[in-house]
C-alpha cells in the first residue's frame, strides 16, 4: 500500500480503517492523511467504499478496526469544524420546507437546536445563496427545484457552517455544466481560504483541472498524493482493473 507523507498539519487522519457489512469488507486497512488546505478527490470504481469512507469520517458508520481524527480529535469532539454535502439521492426532497430554511439548518451547529436563527444567521444564509446563484429562489419549496438547484442549496447550507473541513459526496452528479462550474469555483475559493475539501468524484477527465490531490480507492487505498505525481495510467489500472484480494 502506498500512502502520502506530509509535514503539514493533518486535517483528516485515517489509520488502519476497516469497515465490513455482514462480514464483507467494504474498506480494508485504509491509511490516509489529508493535509489542511487542500482540494482532494476520492476516486475509484463503483463499490470501492468511497461513500463509506466519508461516512466513517463523520462517525455515521462504526468501523471494525481503526480510527479517524479531524485535526487530532474525533469527529464527535470536533464536529463544528466539519460540513457535509451528501448525495442528492440520500435526501428526502419531499420534506415541506423552503430553500432559505434548508440553508439556515447549516447554522444550527453554532446556535444549538433551541435558539432560533436571528438576523445575522439569515443574512449569512442569503449571502451563501447569492454565492451559488439561488438567492432569487429563497422561498421556493425545495421539492420544486431541479437537481442542479438542489445541489447548489446544499452547498450553500455547507457554506454557512463556516467549517474548516468540507466533505462532499458526488456533488457533480446529475447537474448541468453551469452548476458544475459554480460549484468548483466555490470549492477552489474555499481552498484559497485555507479550508480542506474532500470530494467523492467520478469524472476522471476533470481530476487534473479541479483537484490538487487525489486518493485512489478500491476497498484498499491504492495510492494518495499530489495529482501531478500519482494520477497516472499505471495507478488507474491498479484502481479500476483487476480483482481485489485480502
Amino acid at each position: 500500500m502506498v500512502t502520502e507523507t506530509n509535514t503539514h498539519v493533518s486535517a483528516i487522519k485515517i489509520e488502519d480503517l476497516t469497515v465490513a457489512y455482514r462480514d464483507k469488507p467494504v474498506l480494508w486497512d485504509v491509511d490516509l492523511d489529508v493535509p489542511a488546505g487542500v482540494l482532494m478527490a476520492v476516486s475509484g470504481p463503483n463499490g470501492a467504499g468511497k461513500t463509506t469512507l466519508i461516512k466513517s469520517i463523520l462517525g455515521l458508520i462504526k468501523p471494525v478496526a481503526g480510527q479517524v481524527q479531524v485535526f487530532g480529535m474525533s469527529y464527535r469532539q470536533n464536529r463544528k469544524t466539519v460540513a457535509y454535502v451528501p448525495q442528492k439521492s440520500s435526501v428526502d426532497w419531499d420534506f415541506p420546507t423552503d430553500v432559505l430554511d434548508v440553508v439556515l439548518m447549516g447554522r444550527y451547529g453554532h446556535l444549538g437546536w433551541i435558539k432560533r436563527p436571528g438576523k445575522k444567521d439569515k443574512d449569512l444564509a442569503k449571502e451563501a445563496l447569492d454565492k451559488v446563484g439561488m438567492l432569487h429562489l429563497s422561498y421556493r419549496q425545495i421539492n420544486q427545484l431541479s437537481g442542479g438547484q438542489k445541489q447548489r442549496v446544499f452547498l450553500a447550507r455547507a457554506l454557512v457552517q463556516d467549517a474548516m473541513v468540507y466533505l462532499m459526496d458526488e456533488p457533480f452528479q446529475g447537474i448541468d455544466a453551469v452548476t458544475e462550474r459554480t460549484i468548483i469555483g466555490l470549492l477552489k475559493e474555499l481552498r484559497s481560504l485555507g479550508k480542506t475539501v474532500l470530494v467523492v468524484h467520478h469524472d476522471l477527465q476533470t481530476v487534473k483541472e479541479y483537484f490538487d490531490r487525489i486518493a485512489l480507492l478500491n476497498i484498499r487505498l491504492i495510492v494518495a498524493g499530489a495529482v501531478d505525481d500519482i494520477f497516472t495510467d499505471e495507478n488507474l489500472k491498479k484502481t479500476y482493473g483487476g480483482l481485489k484480494t485480502f
